[in-house]
């Protein structure tokens, strides 16, 4: 992998060190031309879905069937989104809960998941059970079968969590959970696009994927994935323009699709949608196994740093079977938000102050940083780490 070659592809990086890619990701040059190009289609021809659908509508079976392949699924499995939001409330909308229901999510939820979960419970008296998050593979499993239950009515979790990144064996948690009768859904925010995915190797029934991480895209698309086989097992809430197979409007009788296209009611932005497409190729052409193991050797070389350093606390697991890029850390004596900014200002570092929860920082580590940015960021909090003992 040639480094150089691609930090050429993102200009940004010239402003600044980052590491705040699982926030929204920079975009490279082929990406951003390939969005741009769209837009600027837009401006001298018109809408092309109007004046050239036989240009416009082949060129939007080709993204998809782009996209699905690189998810390992069938176009029928996917539905646009915008984002992974609108994916779980659109299984979550499509379910029937009662009182005494349960849900259950990880401890180390972001609002996309957290609060569709808090608020069944304030409509319906659905009970949020919470997986503890454990640095041991087989605990982590052996925590999920407790909790997977006969009152269980849908697993949902995010594949790696979004402060502390864990990466879940949810596998072997969603083949628990069919067993026992209950759907899944899976967050993949911060996994897809890291390393080669099949959504229908992973086992779940659902996943909610978006553009603009880890697969570099402009913000925003995204996309609800639907095992074929459960098509049928959440209704359709919001049957929305572009839901329908056929809608007579003189008759007002109407079909859906029989794909997961039931599920969508636009409009999008298409060029974001292409320039996504654009994003999977960009990443498969580089190499996803050479992403991955960059990512790995990257991540590890971070967490192998900060256990030199006194007052450092690695929160995120050292396996990198149980983690991917993202690598949350505290450091006594500081807050995260003060971290954060003094890393700004001192060291034109862009990184994430964690929210809530545990205070310190989360470190996206993408595939094109320089092993020298990461030890400029472990020589700084080194210096912060004195500056407060």
């Amino acid at each position: 992998m040639d480094i150089a070659t691609i930090r050429e592809d993102f200009p940004a990086l010239e402003q600044y060190t980052w590491f705040q890619n699982g926030g929204v990701s920079i975009t490279p040059r082929p990406v951003a031309a390939e969005h741009a190009q769209r837009m600027d289609e837009l401006l001298r021809r018109g809408p092309l879905h109007i004046v050239y659908p036989q240009e416009e509508y082949p060129r939007r079976q080709q993204t998809m069937g782009r996209l699905a392949e690189f998810f390992g699924v069938e176009v029928g499995e996917l539905a646009l989104m915008r984002g992974v939001s609108e994916g779980i409330q659109t299984v979550v909308r499509g379910m029937d809960w009662h009182e005494g229901d349960e849900i259950l999510i990880s401890g180390d939820e972001e609002a996309a998941v957290l609060l569709p979960a808090l608020h069944l419970r304030d409509l319906y008296g659905v009970k949020v059970v919470k997986l503890p998050l454990l640095a041991e593979g087989e605990e982590q499993v052996a925590a999920a079968e407790e909790r997977i239950g006969k009152k269980t009515k849908l697993v949902a979790l995010s594949h790696v969590t979004t402060d502390l990144g864990y990466r879940l064996p949810v596998e072997r948690i969603c083949a628990v959970a069919r067993a026992r009768g209950v759907y899944s859904f899976l967050d993949m925010a911060h996994s897809a696009g890291l390393y080669p995915l099949n959504l229908r190797e992973l086992g779940c029934d659902f996943a909610g994927v978006l553009s603009y991480k880890w697969m570099y895209s402009p913000y925003a698309s995204g996309m609800l994935f639907v095992r074929r086989e459960c098509l049928d097992a959440v209704q359709v809430r919001y049957a929305g323009g572009r839901a329908e197979a056929w809608l007579d409007f003189a008759g007002d009788r109407f079909a859906l699709h029989e794909t997961a296209e039931r599920f969508q009611y636009g409009p999008w932005s298409w060029p974001l949608v292409h320039a996504w497409a654009r994003a999977a190729q960009y990443l498969t052409d580089i190499g996803l196994e050479e992403i991955w193991a960059r990512t790995t050797a990257l991540a590890g070389r971070l967490k192998d740093g900060l256990a030199e350093i006194e007052g450092a606390e690695l929160y995120t697991p050292q396996a990198p079977e149980r983690s991917a890029a993202l690598v949350s850390f505290g450091l006594t004596g500081w807050t995260g938000e003060e971290l954060s900014r003094a890393l700004r200002e001192e060291w034109n570092t862009i990184i994430k102050a964690l929210p809530h929860g545990r205070e310190g920082l989360r470190a996206s580590i993408a595939f094109f940083l320089h092993e020298m940015e990461i030890d400029r960021l472990l020589d700084a909090l080194c210096v912060l780490a004195d500056r407060r003992r």
